[in-house]
């Protein structure tokens, strides 16, 4: 801003930041604003299942609390009739005082030929309407966050994320978890050492660093594990992303330029493009839009510091998306194609910002510990991101407006990816 004084400056992006901080705050509901959901303990109607409903019932709280859609009345609140089934509902009792219910949720478990069933149900407290009935078949994890994302994809007319799935790095190898942590599985150990995982936006793809070969490439799975492709370059080749088309981008140095630059391949690393030319500069850390597919943000060093830049997936009309000083790193496009997360600081404290892309706004999400690698959820209404702050590398989770954050792994954890 030529002309202007640093003062009249933080003055400026003061009140810019407040008007971000409002738009997202409208993402996320709080207590006391949106509509009041009651979720009532599910009962069993079989023997033997106690610890099954009391999983259900404790991941369906869970699940419906961090999706932040509606408020949740507590528990303390309800009446003390229990609500199996639509027969035992009296609406007068949910929605007077003190409960004040605009919606419940109610059901049942039940052993059917050896399984788990749930019957499960949603109702409109006024208009005594209902609008879910459905049945569940399964694990009791499993079971609790489909009814969850129902729930959610009823209120809210989005997928929900409830049954969505992260991975990340654990040691050297590459595991898969569920959304909140739980079901931890390996996925990948491609020895010595294997890094950077993302998953294409569809979730069908897992592409990767593996240094197998004593180079760092890329190598691309299936969501099953199976192998679809890769790179096998004679120089190091790092940062993969997937488009929504199925092509690869990456950042490498096969130019033999000294330069880190990005490429646009086949996803076996054919027919590979170069976007960038940079003398002996670092390009790296590519994200495509996963909304549009015709846009990448990657990290440049080529005004001095690494900053987010955003470019045409032609390469065409490369431009910085924020230039602020410091040091930025791993962009993420929000699948909605809103929004920018990346971390930025300096002198060793590097913490989670969100950038609105069209405006240029940011805020800042985190300030505990150091905290890198962020990463969408499918419903971009919350992020995903490594944090020190417990004293190691472990993977965290957050609300879009930085409320909510907690720890996802306990045995180390770090580069997160999110997908369906």
């Amino acid at each position: 801003m030529p002309g202007m004084s640093r003062v009249a400056a933080r003055q400026e992006a003061q009140p810019r930041q407040e008007d971000l901080r409002k738009q997202i705050g409208t993402i996320i509901v709080t207590p006391g604003n949106g509509p009041n959901l009651a979720v009532t303990d599910f009962i069993a109607r079989s023997a033997g299942l106690e610890a099954a409903v009391s999983t259900f019932n404790q991941v369906l709280w869970t699940d419906l609390d961090f999706a932040a859609v509606s408020g949740l009345v507590g528990k303390s609140l309800y009446p003390k009739t229990l609500v199996p089934d639509p027969a035992s509902l009296k609406f007068d009792d949910w929605s007077a005082d003190p409960v004040k219910a605009d919606y419940v949720a109610f059901g049942n478990l039940q052993n059917t030929g050896g399984a788990i069933s749930a019957d499960t149900y949603l109702y409109d407290v006024k208009t005594k309407q209902q609008l879910i009935a459905s049945r569940h078949t399964g694990d009791p994890r499993r079971i609790a966050h489909e009814f969850a994302d129902e729930v959610v994809k009823l209120l809210t007319g989005r997928d929900g994320i409830a049954t969505s799935k992260i991975a990340y790095v654990s040691g050297d190898s590459i595991k898969v978890m569920d959304y909140d942590g739980f079901n931890q599985r390996n996925f990948a150990s491609d020895g010595p050492m294997v890094r950077f995982p993302q998953f294409s936006p569809d979730g069908r793809y897992l592409a990767y660093v593996s240094y197998k070969s004593g180079v760092p490439n890329i190598v691309v799975r299936s969501a099953e594990g199976g192998l679809i492709g890769g790179t096998s370059f004679n120089s190091t080749t790092t940062s993969p992303t997937i488009s929504p088309s199925g092509l690869l981008a990456f950042s490498s140095a096969i130019g033999g330029d000294g330069s880190m630059e990005i490429y646009v391949s086949n996803l076996d690393g054919s027919s590979a493009r170069r976007l960038t030319r940079t003398s002996k500069g670092i390009n790296i850390s590519p994200r495509w839009n996963p909304q549009t597919g015709r846009e990448i943000a990657f990290i440049s060093d080529r005004a001095g510091t690494p900053q987010v830049y955003v470019m045409d997936s032609s390469g065409a009309n490369q431009r910085p998306l924020i230039a602020r000083g410091g040091q930025a790193d791993s962009p993420s496009w929000s699948p909605d194609g809103h929004y920018v997360a990346f971390t930025y600081g300096g002198a060793g404290s590097f913490q989670v910002f969100v950038a609105d892309v069209a405006s240029g706004q940011l805020i800042q999400l985190t300030s505990q510990g150091r905290n890198e690698s962020p990463t969408w959820s499918p419903d971009s209404r919350h992020i995903s991101f490594q944090s020190n702050r417990s004293g190691r590398w472990e993977v965290w989770q957050a609300h879009i407006d930085g409320s909510g954050q907690r720890a996802l792994t306990r045995g180390g954890g770090r580069s997160p990816t999110w997908a369906k």
